[in-house]
């Protein structure tokens, strides 16, 4: 019978994790995008963001950022009313975000931007992520 209980947890476990996504059935996957054109070493101004796949009802987005090389610096974000657009312009967040900064120069960091939408009650309703060299290497 304890057997029969595991194996049921389990498989309940493997369903509940396989249907959702982002491990919350209430929260959309949104895409993505930037680039760093016009962001310069410790710019307090996010890049501009491109968004698809926003979900319905969102009223505002939080913009954050974490360099994937060193996890302990905070560089903060800030949020932003959505507008509508799928576009959160340069430098339009609002709070204590600060920009990419690796240490020493000419060192190259890989940064995350990560997106996440509220709705007017204040629930995230979507998230999304993305990550990009800095500074940007030239073709």
């Amino acid at each position: 019978m304890k057997k029969l209980f595991i194996l049921t947890a389990i498989a309940l476990s493997i369903l509940t994790i396989c249907s959702c996504k982002n491990g919350n059935r209430n929260v959309a996957e949104i895409e993505v995008d930037f680039d760093w054109q016009l962001i310069d070493d410790g710019s307090q101004k996010n890049p501009e963001i491109r968004l698809s796949g926003m979900p319905e009802g969102t009223t505002r987005f939080f913009v954050g950022l974490v360099d994937l090389n060193n996890k302990g610096f905070d560089h903060g974000g800030g949020f932003i009313d959505n507008d509508g657009t799928g576009v959160i312009g340069r430098g339009a967040t609002k709070g204590n975000y600060n920009g990419p900064n690796p240490p020493f120069p000419n060192m190259i960091h890989n940064y995350e931007i990560t997106v996440k939408a509220f709705d007017k009650k204040e629930t995230v309703i979507g998230i999304g992520r993305k990550a990009k060299k800095f500074p940007p290497q030239k073709p």
